[in-house]
C-alpha cells in the first residue's frame, strides 16, 4: 500500500515554476550567505536528489570549523498546502529495484532542492567550531543558509578528504 500514483494537479500547482532561481528578492534576510565557503555535496554515485553537503576549514584563530548543510525543503513545502498534505501521506521516498516512489515531485527532489555542484541552493546548516587537538566542541550554531557547492563527492571521496584534514590537524580525534 505504498503510494505510487502520480502527483495530483492540486499538488503540482503548489510548485514554483521550472525556471525558478534564488534571487535577492526571494531570499529572507535571516538566511546566512555561505556561498564563499568550499562546500561540497555528498551523496551516493548516480544520486539525483542530492540533499547533503558539508565543509571543513581551519579558522584564523586555529579552531576547526565543520558544517553540515541539508536541503531546505521547507522553503518550498508550505504548511497546510496540498503539497504538504501529500508529502505527509507518502511519508518518505521508497526505493525499489529499478524504480523510486517519490515523496515529493521531481522538480523539488531532483532540481530545486538538490544541492548539486555549481548552483546556489537554500539549505539548513549546522556549523560546529571544534578544538583541533581534541575535537571538543567549542560552539555550534544552526541557521538557514545559501550555499554554492563547489564539487559533488561520493561518501568514499568525502571520507578520504576528511581523513586527510583530520590527520593533518587533530592529534587525538574522537570524530
Amino acid at each position: 500500500s505504498i503510494p505510487s500514483e502520480p502527483f495530483t494537479p492540486a499538488v503540482i500547482v503548489c510548485l514554483p515554476p521550472k525556471n525558478w532561481t534564488i534571487t535577492a528578492e526571494n531570499t529572507a534576510s535571516d538566511r546566512v550567505d555561505l556561498r564563499h565557503l568550499a562546500v561540497c555535496s555528498i551523496d551516493p554515485p548516480g544520486c539525483k536528489g542530492i540533499d547533503d553537503a558539508l565543509h571543513a576549514r581551519m579558522l584564523p584563530n586555529g579552531h576547526l570549523e565543520v558544517g553540515v548543510h541539508i536541503a531546505d525543503v521547507s522553503f518550498y513545502v508550505r504548511p497546510n498546502t496540498a503539497l504538504d498534505t501529500e508529502a505527509a501521506r507518502r511519508a518518505t521516498t521508497t526505493y525499489l529495484c529499478q524504480r523510486r516512489l517519490d515523496m515529493l515531485p521531481g522538480l523539488l527532489t531532483e532540481t530545486l532542492c538538490s544541492v548539486r555542484s555549481n548552483v546556489d541552493r537554500f539549505v539548513f546548516s549546522v556549523i560546529w567550531t571544534l578544538d583541533p587537538k581534541t575535537a571538543d566542541e567549542i560552539s555550534v550554531r544552526f541557521h538557514r543558509s545559501i550555499v554554492h557547492s563547489k564539487a559533488a563527492m561520493t561518501y568514499v571521496q568525502c571520507s578520504c578528504v576528511l581523513n586527510r584534514i583530520m590527520n593533518s590537524h587533530i592529534i587525538n580525534t574522537r570524530i
